[in-house]
């Protein structure tokens, strides 16, 4: 019983990593599930926010263009990379200037 206790004081003060990013059109993840993104190791995919509401992971929703994804790291030192792969896009050249998820045009 004693290990266990030790244990889960430890990890009472382990420092976590929230983090948002927002989906821009070039955005590799934009038509994704969310639950299908590939994170970080101990990295863990919160939900999202469209439209000022929070959609949880547990839903399985499609990531569209403007959405917040909520991430968070079990380490601090995790969360440069975890905002690294939440960011990653396509070259600028590749985008669209319309978003088929959201039917949206852009202008310019």
């Amino acid at each position: 019983m004693r290990e266990h206790f030790s244990r889960t004081r430890k990890n009472a003060f382990m420092a976590l990593g929230l983090t948002s990013v927002k989906i821009t059109l070039n955005s590799c993840h934009c038509g994704m599930v969310l639950t299908t993104l590939q994170l970080p190791e101990k990295c863990l995919v919160m939900g999202i926010v469209r439209d000022n509401l929070l959609i949880l992971a547990s839903a399985e929703p499609i990531i569209w263009y403007g959405d917040y994804v909520l991430a968070i790291a079990l380490s601090q030192a995790l969360v440069p990379a975890l905002k690294v792969a939440l960011n990653k896009k396509h070259p600028i050249h590749y985008s669209h200037k319309e978003c088929f998820i959201k039917n949206l045009t852009i202008r310019q």
